[in-house]
């Protein structure tokens, strides 16, 4: 019987150092990550051994620091994806939503949404699938790719709330 790996970063816990990563073993015929999926999986803990290891989050570096990212692209994903609708966000023409909290000035903010901690990596994550973190949220699951995710993160970081 195969054993395939699924590797879990505790995000919250991982990029504090508290916990690094865990890999759990579940009965199955093969491995459904991939090489593609494992190389990601990497990329994300490096990234977040990187955060870790200084000293206090500088979220303005971190934000042209996430693999890859690009916060123009961001920027144009932040308003396509209609995040205006229901959020603030100066220097976006019609963004001028009341819903949730104005996105500006995100980087000072302790938490995100009130239940993950206001890391890159978290940012990312909620991004991708807000309900997976807070069922109760109104905010939609936007169907964003990982990519779509760090440069929409990447922006919103650079935003320092006196737009």
């Amino acid at each position: 019987m195969a054993v395939m790996r699924i590797t879990l970063a505790a995000l919250g816990l991982a990029a504090s150092g508290a916990v690094g990563w865990w890999s759990l073993a579940v009965p199955g015929d093969k491995d459904p990550l991939g090489d593609a999926a494992r190389a990601a999986t990497q990329a994300v803990g490096d990234t977040l051994d990187g955060w870790r290891s200084g000293d206090a989050a500088d979220f303005a570096d971190a934000a042209m620091n996430l693999s890859g990212a690009d916060p123009a692209r961001g920027r144009d994903l932040v308003r396509i994806s209609g995040c205006g609708t229901c959020h603030a966000i100066p220097g976006l023409s019609g963004a001028r939503g009341t819903v949730g909290p104005p996105l500006t000035g995100l980087r000072d903010r302790a938490y995100l949404a009130g239940v993950l901690p206001n890391r890159p990596g978290d940012l990312v994550s909620w991004l991708m699938n807000p309900p997976r973190h807070a069922p109760e949220t109104v905010m939609p699951d936007l169907g964003l790719t990982e990519e779509e995710a760090r440069d929409m993160a990447a922006w919103l970081y650079t935003r320092d709330g006196t737009e």
